[in-house]
């Protein structure tokens, strides 16, 4: 069924016609041009799921119309259209012949193809449309066969006088009653002369029919493609008036070849001029949207610019949203509805979009390792629709790491690779998919670093390294860390029972050095203990061996003076370790001995040092000193330093004691044994004999000096 909107002034008047055809070519079915575009999405467009804008256009009227249309002008010229009518065009009869001059210059727009007028009184009369012989129905709504500048259809109109016309062939029809049945049968005859699908006809009376019987007779077997529509004209017309004796009424008229449609009531006739053209006016009524072949939903006025219903020529532009859409393949269909002279009609523009679902992250873990290390972390992201994906792991501190740690991937972009931290504690890792449809999806997860303690060596000094007491020692103990982000601290334990020291660091991510120096008194060996500890408490331990000596040396005979002079003899120290011996030394009466040794060692491993002088027998100032053995012994190392002597022998025929002795022989000579002194230097020096010779006056000449060792 056809709904025709016909817009005046003053009043909105609303027809119905019979079902049409589908618009074909973009055409409604009187051949007025009715287009829909969708500007988007394109056709094959991918989405992500929700709500599509479907954005576009629609028009009526603007493109080249098809001339698919006949019509035939039916108008009352009974004598009541003498009544006054209107001032703005006359009476009755001059507003009918008005109106269809509106008409007909409407019918120039290219839709309609061919027209006709019949006329009525007590009879009905067909018009002849061409000038010149014949007798022709059906002409064109602009030819202009006598060349006088008036199209001929328009002549004929204008030539309607009181029952009858006057062009081209005068024509009459009386005008004492109304003749409804004979004006339908000669407007039937026009119609089959018609060759276009649609067929309407304007049919316009001012009373009610009195004459010709029931209108019954010529509306049976009317065809489908003529539409009768009536329009009952001034005050003394009426649509429902079934006249007389039953003839029928305008209502029954346009109801009988028009489904659902009515007879329009114009009783201000000066109207009809405005009112008449709306018949073969287009309309662009209604915008919809389909999807996936559902209904046809109006799209609402808020979404279009203009308003509809517009009249044409006219477009409008729309935004619409879709309800939302999930993943998979839609059909979009805009439809536009709109009506012509020929009926209603509408034509369709479709779109296949994609939806494409997003995907699915899983970023796995929880993940853990330690810091500094690579660490493996492997995520899934699904995207079954694709069209493209790009995937990127990004990481953030969490909690307990440390400002300035920093995180490097292996390859970010990799579903599956590593990752390493310079700090420990938690990360925070998210894993990003964007498959360039839809917005980018997010996933996170935690990493987990443990600290790692740092690595520490001594590089100085070198292990065992022996040291005479009193060296200052330089400690150099480079250490690396794989937790770069870290900052440390170093202690050292000299193992000698003096305070732990703090070292002084100096690093670089990754890497330093902790470095001292040490005074060692204590003999023997030290386990130096270097500590490097991290910013997380974590620590790493190095050793190095230091072993602390004291130099010693020995000699078995030493004189000195005015008497007689004999150096050291044999005379050794260490280090390096020495031992030496002489068989004798003979220089009577002063002194003469048997076999004369000295060694001097020193146990690295230990730090022992030990240094020995003995001679075996002695016979000193002329025998007035008689010695058997004659020892000294030096001993250092972390036990502490002994010094001892032995002596065997006599003095003047007395035993010598095992204690420091000092005996004198009373103008001869002073003898100390078993003497503990110290040296220069601080040497500490063990004497088994010292021999101070006196000369004369008491004054020492002479000193002989037997197995003598030192430290120091």
């Amino acid at each position: 069924m056809r709904r025709l909107l016909i817009t005046t002034g003053t009043v909105l008047v609303t027809l119905l016609a019979a079902t049409p055809a589908l618009a074909v070519d973009g055409n409604l079915p009187g051949g007025t041009s009715i287009s829909v575009t969708i500007t988007s999405p394109a056709n094959g467009s991918v989405h992500p799921p929700g709500p599509v804008t479907v954005t576009g256009t629609a028009s009526v009227g603007t493109g080249v119309p098809v001339a698919n249309t006949s019509l035939t002008y039916v108008i009352d010229s009974s004598g009541s259209t003498g009544n006054p009518g209107h001032p703005s065009c006359g009476n009755i009869l001059q507003c009918e012949i008005a109106a269809a001059l509106a008409l007909s210059a409407d019918t120039r727009n290219g839709t309609i193809a061919e027209v006709g007028a019949v006329t009525f009184g007590e009879a009905a009369t067909i018009a002849d449309v061409t000038p010149g012989g014949g007798d022709d129905r059906n002409t064109g709504p602009s030819t202009d066969a006598n060349g006088n500048g008036t199209p001929d259809i328009d002549e004929v109109i204008s030539s309607t006088f009181s029952a009858g016309f006057g062009q081209f062939t005068n024509r009459s029809v009386g005008s004492g009653s109304t003749n409804f049945a004979d004006a339908i049968a000669k407007a039937r005859t026009v119609t089959d002369a018609q060759t276009k699908a649609r067929k309407i006809v304007v049919f316009m009376s001012d009373g009610f029919a009195n004459t010709g019987g029931s209108i019954n007779v010529p509306l049976t077997g009317i065809p489908d493609n003529v539409d009768i529509f009536t329009f009952a004209v001034g005050t003394g017309a009426n649509c429902t008036n079934t006249g007389q004796n039953g003839e029928g009424s305008l209502e029954q008229i346009t109801a009988g070849t028009v489904p659902g449609g009515h007879c329009v009531q114009v009783t201000d006739v000066g109207q009809l001029p405005d009112v008449l053209p709306g018949i073969i006016s287009s309309q662009l009524t209604q915008l919809s949207m389909q999807i996936d072949n559902g209904s046809f939903n109006p799209i609402g006025n808020a979404d279009i610019t203009p308003d509809l219903p517009q009249n044409g020529p006219a477009s409008v532009t729309y935004s619409a949203v879709t309800p939302a859409l999930a993943a998979g393949t839609h059909q979009i269909c805009v439809r536009a509805n709109g009506t012509d002279g020929g009926g209603a009609g509408f034509v369709t523009d479709c779109r296949t979009i994609i939806i494409n679902a997003p995907p699915v992250v899983d970023p796995g873990g929880p993940f853990s390792g330690q810091e500094g290390t690579p660490v493996t972390i492997a995520g899934t992201v699904t995207d079954p629709d694709g069209p493209s994906l790009t995937t990127l792991w990004t990481i953030a501190p969490q909690s307990g790491v440390d400002p300035g740690a920093t995180c490097a991937f292996t390859d970010a972009s990799l579903q599956m690779t590593t990752v390493r931290c310079t700090d420990d504690g938690v990360y925070r890792l998210t894993l990003t998919a964007d498959d360039g449809v839809n917005p980018p999806v997010s996933a996170d997860t935690t990493l987990t670093l443990t600290n790692v303690a740092p690595q520490v060596s001594i590089s100085a000094p070198v292990n065992n390294l022996a040291v005479p007491r009193g060296t200052n020692v330089a400690f150099t103990a480079p250490f690396t860390d794989i937790g770069t982000n870290d900052t440390h601290t170093c202690t050292i334990d000299f193992d000698d029972g003096t305070p732990v020291v703090n070292g002084t660091v100096n690093e670089v991510p990754g890497s330093g050095t902790c470095t001292t120096s040490h005074v060692f008194t204590a003999l023997g060996p030290h386990n130096v203990l270097v500590t490097v500890t991290d910013d997380d408490g974590a620590s790493a331990t190095a050793v190095v061996r230091v072993v602390v000596f004291l130099p010693g040396g020995a000699f078995a005979l030493e004189a000195k003076g005015l008497l007689l002079t004999v150096p050291r003899t044999p005379d050794v120290r260490c280090p390096p370790n020495e031992a030496r011996t002489v068989v004798r030394i003979s220089a009577p009466p002063l002194l003469s001995t048997g076999v004369l040794n000295a060694s001097c060692t020193i146990d690295m491993n230990i730090g022992r040092t030990v240094a020995y002088a003995s001679v075996d027998g002695a016979t000193l100032l002329g025998g007035a000193i008689q010695l058997s053995l004659i020892e000294s012994t030096c001993t250092a190392d972390a036990d502490g330093i002994t010094r001892s002597s032995r002596v065997v022998g006599t003095i003047n025929g007395q035993p010598i004691s095992a204690g420091p002795a000092t005996i004198g022989i009373p103008g001869v000579a002073t003898v100390h044994l078993n003497e503990s002194t110290t040296g220069p230097g601080g040497l500490l020096v063990q004497n088994a004999v010292r021999v101070e010779v006196l000369g004369l006056l008491g004054i020492v000449t002479e000193t002989i000096i037997l197995s003598s060792c030192y430290l120091g």
